[in-house]
């Protein structure tokens, strides 16, 4: 038997290489905002302010995992949650490299920039609404 999963079309929109200027969580969202994301459409490549809603999201399952630096060889690091991440980042930008997505959960990966410095950095987010892209197309 031979059975293929279809992961359907590409999206619009990509967070590779977007930084999220700061993080907020209210009423059960966790919000994302962007300086910039990237759409792709017919071969062209268009960037738009934007923020991103991960909707009936429990922080306490909220997971960020700050290394010391890039992750090369040999690296440590902590596991953080959402308010000390916004205490301790709050000047920081969070560069998104990859992002995975399956039933209810992103997997953010990317660089963490303090001062113009990166370390590693991997959020996981558990959601159990919808993940819905706030995008002004007028820029």
């Amino acid at each position: 038997m031979k059975t293929t999963k279809s992961f359907g079309e590409y999206p619009k929109y990509s967070l590779h290489d977007a930084r999220v200027q700061k993080i907020a969580y209210g009423d059960g969202n966790l919000t994302f905002i962007f300086d910039y994301i990237f759409s792709y459409e017919n071969g062209v490549e268009q960037t738009h302010k934007a923020k991103i809603v991960f909707e009936k999201c429990d922080v306490d399952d909220l997971e960020i995992l700050v290394f010391n630096s890039t992750i090369l060889d040999t690296f440590t690091g902590k596991r953080i949650e959402l308010p000390q991440y916004q205490q301790d980042y709050s000047e920081s930008e969070f560069e998104i490299i990859t992002e995975t997505y399956n039933c209810g959960r992103a997997i953010l990966q990317g660089w963490l920039w303090t001062e113009g410095n990166p370390v590693h950095c991997i959020m996981n987010i558990y959601f159990t609404g919808d993940m819905v892209y706030v995008v002004d197309e007028s820029l």
